[in-house]
Parts: C-alpha cells; sequence; structure tokens
C-alpha cells in the first residue's frame, strides 16, 4: 500500500495580500497540509507572520540570513536551502546528503538568446548533489509554477544523472493565481492539486469578491454558515446584492457548509432514463494527439475495466480506442456514457478517434451509443450548485466525502499528460537528438544528446498508478452522478425565472469550471 507521503502547501504573498484571518485559516482547514512553504518572490514578512500564526506546523519563509533547513514528515526528508552556495558547500551548511527533496529557489531558467536554449542555473550543483546521494533526489523551485514537470540530467565523469525538478509558484489562469498543494511520495512522485486563491472564506461562495465580502461581513454575516442561515430578503437588501445574486449567495453558502448538491430543477440528469456506464479518458494533453488509457466503470455490474496501451506512439493512437469500442458494442447493445465535461472533451475526442482509427464501428458508435456530461447539465445549463471550491471533478468528489487512495493519488492528470507527451518524443536510438516517439534504451538509461554537458531524460510512466488514478475518478464519477439525481428537488422548481436579473452584484464572478487532468499541461 502506497504512503500517502508529505503535503506541501506552497503560498505566494501577493495572491495573500487580501486575505483576512477566516479566509487564511480556511485555506490551511482546506489543504491540511504538513509544511507550508512561503515563496520568495514577492515575499512579505506581514502576510509570512500571518501564516505563522495560523498554521500550528512547519512554516518555511524567506528572512534573515541563508539557511538551511530540514523537515522530515511521513519518512520523507524535505531540505530548503535558501541559495545554490549552501547545496555548493554542503559540509559546512549541515546539509544532509540523501534528501528525498530539496527546495531551493535559485534553481531558475535562464535562455541562451543566441543558441536559442533554455538552461537551468545551478544545474551543475544540483548534478554534483544528486552524484553523491544514494537515493535519486527530487528538486522544486518556485521560479516554475506547479504546472512544470521535468527530468534533466547531466553528464559527469562517473556517468550521467537524472535531475527530476518541479516547480512550486502559482498556476496562472484566468482569474486568480491558483496555489499549489503538492504531495511529495515516498518513492519521489509528485502530485499536484490546485485551488484559486481567493476561494476561501466568504470569497468562495459563487457572486462574492473583494466588495461584497466586505458588505457581507460590515452587516455580521462573517461566515458562511452565517450567510447559509440567512434568508433571500436579508442577503438582498446588502447594497450591490440584487434577488438573483443573493439566491445564488445563498444556495453557494449551503451547498459548501452542508457537503451538498443543491438542485436548481426537477430536471432530470440523464434524458435516456437508465443508468449510464461512467467513462474517462487519459490523453496527452488538451488537443490529443494519442489516446493511450479509457477507463470505464459499470455500477449494475460492481465492475471497472480499462484498455491501456503503454507502449503509445503516433504511428498508431488508436490502439486503446479500437480496443475499447471493440470490447462497448460486443457487451452493450446499446450504451450510455457518463464522463464529466465529456461534451468538451472525452466525447468530442472519442469520436474524432472511432471515426478514424476504428471506422467500423463508426456507425454503432453514432447510432447506438448515448452520452450524458453530468457537468454540462449541472454547470452549463445551471440546474445545480455543486459544493467543491471549484467545479473539477475530485474537488467535487471530495467535497461529497470521496477519499481517494493513497496510490490513486500518486498521479495527477496533468503530470499524466505532460509524460505521455514526453514519451512520444523521447529520442530514438539511431538518431538521439531527434523526436521520433520510440526508443530501444531501457527506462533507466538517459537519452545523449551532442552537448554531453546537458540531458534530458525520458520520463518514467508508471502504468499501473495511471489505471489505478482513471478508477478512482470514473468511480468518484459515479458518486457524483448519484448526488446530482439523488439531491433534493427545489421548493420552486421556476426559481430561476422568479428571480430576476435585476440589482447584480458589482463584483460577481463566475465559478472556475476546469476539469483535474485538462488543463494547464504545458510545463
Amino acid at each position: 500500500m502506497t504512503e500517502r507521503g508529505a503535503d506541501l502547501l506552497a503560498l505566494g504573498c501577493d495572491a495573500l495580500e487580501y486575505a483576512d484571518e477566516p479566509a487564511l485559516c480556511d485555506l490551511l482547514e482546506y489543504a491540511d497540509p504538513d509544511l507550508v512553504y512561503v515563496l520568495w518572490e514577492g515575499a512579505d514578512v506581514r502576510v509570512a507572520s500571518r501564516i505563522r500564526r495560523a498554521f500550528d506546523g512547519p512554516v518555511i519563509a524567506p528572512g534573515g540570513s541563508a539557511t538551511c533547513r530540514t523537515e522530515t514528515v511521513a519518512g520523507n526528508s524535505v531540505v530548503f536551502a535558501d541559495s545554490i552556495e549552501l547545496l555548493e558547500n554542503r559540509a559546512s551548511a549541515d546539509v544532509p546528503p540523501d534528501a528525498d527533496y530539496v527546495v531551493c529557489e535559485d534553481l531558475a531558467p535562464t535562455t541562451d538568446r543566441v543558441a536559442l536554449e533554455v538552461e537551468l542555473e545551478g544545474l551543475g550543483t544540483i548534478a554534483d548533489y544528486q552524484r553523491e546521494s544514494a537515493t535519486e533526489t527530487v528538486f522544486c523551485t518556485g521560479s516554475f509554477p506547479a504546472s512544470y514537470d521535468h527530468v534533466w540530467g547531466r553528464e559527469l565523469e562517473e556517468g550521467s544523472v537524472r535531475l527530476p525538478l518541479r516547480g512550486l509558484g502559482p498556476i496562472r489562469r484566468s482569474g486568480a493565481a491558483e496555489l499549489a498543494r503538492l504531495r511529495l511520495g515516498a518513492d519521489g512522485s509528485v502530485t499536484v492539486s490546485s485551488v484559486p486563491a481567493d476561494r476561501f472564506g466568504l470569497g468562495a461562495l459563487s457572486g462574492v469578491g473583494p466588495t461584497t465580502a466586505e458588505r457581507l461581513r460590515n452587516r455580521g454575516y462573517d461566515s458562511r454558515r452565517a450567510v447559509a442561515d440567512a434568508s433571500v430578503a436579508d442577503l438582498r437588501s446588502i447594497r450591490g446584492i440584487g434577488e438573483s445574486t443573493a439566491s445564488a449567495i445563498q444556495r453557494s453558502a449551503r451547498a459548501l457548509e452542508q457537503s451538498r448538491v443543491v438542485r436548481r430543477t426537477d430536471d432530470p440528469v440523464s434524458p435516456v432514463g437508465c443508468d449510464p456506464l461512467f467513462v474517462d479518458v487519459e490523453t496527452d494533453g488538451l488537443h490529443p494527439t494519442v489516446i493511450p488509457l479509457i477507463g470505464v466503470f459499470d455500477p449494475n455490474r460492481r465492475k471497472y475495466v480499462d484498455f491501456v496501451d503503454s507502449d503509445p506512439s503516433r504511428t498508431d493512437p488508436g490502439t486503446a480506442t479500437r480496443a475499447f469500442v471493440d470490447w462497448l458494442a460486443a457487451t452493450y447493445d446499446e450504451p450510455v456514457l457518463a464522463a464529466w465535461n465529456g461534451y468538451e472533451f472525452d466525447f468530442l475526442h472519442l469520436e474524432r478517434f472511432v471515426a478514424r482509427y476504428a471506422p467500423e464501428y463508426r456507425e454503432y458508435w453514432t447510432e447506438h451509443v448515448s452520452t450524458v456530461d453530468p457537468y454540462d447539465w449541472a454547470i452549463r445549463r445551471d440546474n445545480a450548485v455543486l459544493p467543491g471550491r471549484t467545479n473539477r471533478l475530485e474537488d467535487v468528489a471530495r467535497a461529497l466525502g470521496c477519499e481517494r487512495a493513497a496510490d490513486a493519488e500518486a498521479v495527477d492528470g496533468r503530470t499524466f499528460a505532460t509524460r505521455v507527451r514526453r514519451l512520444l518524443e523521447a529520442p530514438d536510438a539511431d538518431d538521439p537528438c531527434r523526436s521520433a516517439g520510440k526508443s530501444n534504451r531501457s527506462a533507466d538509461e538517459p537519452s545523449r544528446c551532442a552537448d554531453e554537458t546537458r540531458l534530458e531524460c525520458e520520463p518514467r510512466i508508471d502504468w499501473e498508478r495511471a489505471r489505478r488514478y482513471c478508477e478512482a475518478d470514473v468511480r468518484e464519477l459515479a458518486a457524483v452522478y448519484d448526488a446530482l439525481a439523488e439531491a433534493d428537488p427545489p421548493a420552486d422548481s421556476d426559481s430561476r425565472s422568479a428571480a430576476g436579473g435585476a440589482g447584480e452584484s458589482e463584483d460577481e464572478r463566475t465559478d472556475a469550471t476546469t476539469q483535474t487532468g485538462l488543463t494547464d499541461f504545458d510545463s
């Protein structure tokens, strides 16, 4: 059984500058970290002090003279080095030689404008550290966003060394920056989840930005529970909040505080009227060139099956798709498939891959297979309010009480997609400096380029973990679907049309709607 590892919450002070104490406490309770790391960029001693007061655990923040600090959590040793010089002078700086993880902000990208290549400042230093380490250390830096996952390398006299590097910085998307929570596994695996920095305290409520939050507090509504217990009329009496916004704020508060789906309609989730099969598709990015993994859960048979192409290539990217649709046609005459955000991703690309790589099943797919998208039903068609801080599947499932097993948490969709893409681009044995998608080398043998001072090593994909991750996704989807279908109907199913639109909150914003694993694959 995989150990859960150490949870590290990486915080940027600029993202928390306006967070009040309840919002900060809410963030720490939600993330439940073992360690809190304050990023150097934009560091503010005032914010760092507030974090220390709110968190009963190790807080690593810049300040004072350069130091090296080691924390051991769940058997993992994590070294925080304030400067690269401390790693260069390990003996005098008391840096342990075999750390599982090393965090250093000096590991930063530099660009050779002549060669048009990106180099890594501090590469030689961490290569020397890795050479002397008895275990493979994972290096982390806030100089890259938390979506960054790359294996650098260096050729030394003793041989080549792999240098896994992960980012800790906020993930920049539209709206607020997303703060990263990283699970540092005992085996060197790192998984990332993130949440917008403004989704805590009253800011977690739909339609509530800084201005409306302040007005709510001034009227005595200083917690989400207080807002959930308030009447729509009371909320509407606050300046800047119209009736429809007051209803949206109240529903959002009740969904979050009661960890339940709040329905806005009596319409069924599935108009087809029969139980669906739950499907998840894992790819190499937002615009897939290959589908290497498809998972399916049939709740009636209590059976999970998956279709895996563990040696994916761009010359034959439809292997898993063909196996899936062949099994589907042999097992179900008129299946109904459900996928989270399926109309924008899973079904869209499955249809494309079936048409191109399994054309004999195209008529079956178009004439006999029906599809349901619970995300589309709840969010795009505004039929329900979900209890997650975002509308991502994992976030909603977690809010409903679905906890993933540790082995399923050891993978995240973004990292998996990045590694598949790099596996497709791995150099081959004949021309090691060209991308070919296949390699005759072993998984432990790095590729060598003309410049022997740098290596770009192949990614390693643990397919068994990827399968468990995919299975967790479809089982969580089934649980969320059931919660949507079984939620109490609204007291007034016509409340949406009756609410009107006048007097909307001046800082009303929409919820984040991106599915975990389908966002920001670029590292």
